[in-house]
């Protein structure tokens, strides 16, 4: 005779490890995960690590994402606990750079190990296939905001990353691509809709729109816009 109860306890508790394995951050985590844009080209999750905290085991899609860093921090540890498991530490961050993933599964536990808070962006590119990227990328932190420039990051067939800089109190225009893009904001600066983008702030542009951008106070108007190419097979 099977043992119903015996069944059913094994159920539950292989659910429980499944559940305890494979949380979506979002739904398991909202203070440190949360969503700012979605749409069809991307995910953008907002993450913060606070001083010392830790995070239980979740999961990442295995989306390319580009990471931007929104604040100068200390390091993090992640310990993966995937097929192979291993532990890597990320390396202190500066305001303004960015790393581009080539994409995998993720499933880790994090733990902040600096002494202020970690503030970032995950970009999840979700046209772009697994293995297009060859490998990672890093993009320092700018060395000077002291003069107004548009340059070019990054390029590659899928996406393009460019840096402005905007210290003209008359204002500075990003022109019209033919590719969408999310900028993001790294200080507070002006712009007729919205009127004001906050440190942090993300937001999508269409093709045909461009956006005019003047600092707000006394630091200079700092983006990023990151271009992505239509969907690739």
């Amino acid at each position: 005779m099977i043992n119903i109860r015996a069944c059913i306890r094994m159920v539950l508790l292989f659910g429980s490890i499944v559940i305890s394995r494979g949380q979506d951050p979002v739904t398991a985590y909202p203070k440190n995960y949360s969503i700012v844009l979605d749409n069809s080209a991307v995910q953008v999750i907002r993450v913060h690590y606070g001083p010392h905290e830790k995070l239980g085991v979740h999961d990442h899609s295995k989306n390319p994402t580009i990471y931007v860093y929104l604040n100068d921090a200390g390091p993090v540890r992640f310990q993966h606990i995937e097929k192979e498991a291993f532990t890597l530490t990320r390396p202190p961050t500066a305001k303004g750079a960015f790393r581009i993933s080539p994409g995998r599964l993720e499933e880790h536990t994090v733990e902040n190990l600096g002494e202020t808070s970690s503030d970032f962006l995950r970009v999840e590119l979700k046209q772009v296939p697994l293995g297009r990227f060859k490998q990672a990328f890093r993009g320092p932190a700018p060395h000077s905001l002291s003069e107004s420039r548009i340059s070019e990051e990054f390029k590659n067939p899928f996406v393009q990353v460019q840096r402005v800089v905007c210290v003209d109190a008359s204002g500075c225009s990003v022109q019209p691509s033919q590719l969408p893009s999310v900028i993001v904001s790294f200080t507070p600066m002006r712009s007729k809709e919205p009127k004001i983008l906050e440190a942090g702030a993300v937001r999508w542009l269409a093709p045909s729109e461009g956006l005019t951008i003047t600092p707000d106070g006394s630091s200079p108007a700092h983006l990023l816009r990151i271009m992505i190419s239509p969907a690739q097979k």
